[in-house]
């Protein structure tokens, strides 16, 4: 049996993940290159499979569902992009601002799993661990090499 402080945090988790599925969505109506846009969708994905895998633990312990709302509400992924900004400047300030909100789903699956949790929710929550730190390091790596960079040279 979970305390309550244990289901608040894991609700919590819940949210940040859906956060996090609703940056990678932002970001990929800004991000161009197919190689880019195809690892996004699937961060975006493993996302939606953890608040999904952690609501059905919770729904099999008798709570109730945590209802997400998949929509960025702060930050630089929110509305349209500033007119004047072109494609590559684009896709790293979206990158950019994805690789924050990895950072902050990163270290917070890194908290929660400093508590004490049942073999089932600790095997869950070090899964989501470990994919979060392959987002963070794809997103670290590719800021770093900046792929869509040479494009840049070809601006007016």
């Amino acid at each position: 049996m979970l305390s309550k402080d244990q289901l608040d945090l894991l609700r919590e988790i819940i949210f940040l993940d859906a956060d996090a599925a609703a940056a990678h969505a932002a970001a990929l109506l800004r991000v161009e290159p197919p190689s880019l846009r195809l690892r996004l969708e699937a961060f975006r994905k493993d996302h939606l499979h953890h608040l999904h895998a952690l609501n059905a633990f919770l729904v099999r312990h008798g709570q109730p569902e945590v209802v997400t709302c998949l929509e960025v509400r702060h930050g630089p992924l929110v509305g349209c992009p500033p007119v004047k900004t072109k494609g590559p400047l684009l896709t790293e300030a979206a990158l950019t601002a994805v690789a924050g909100c990895e950072h902050l789903v990163d270290r917070s699956y890194a908290l929660l799993l400093r508590e004490e949790w049942p073999p089932e929710v600790e095997t869950l929550l070090r899964c989501h661990l470990a994919e979060e730190r392959e987002h963070a390091l794809w997103l670290r790596e590719t800021l770093g090499k900046r792929p869509w960079a040479s494009t840049l040279a070809a601006l007016p």
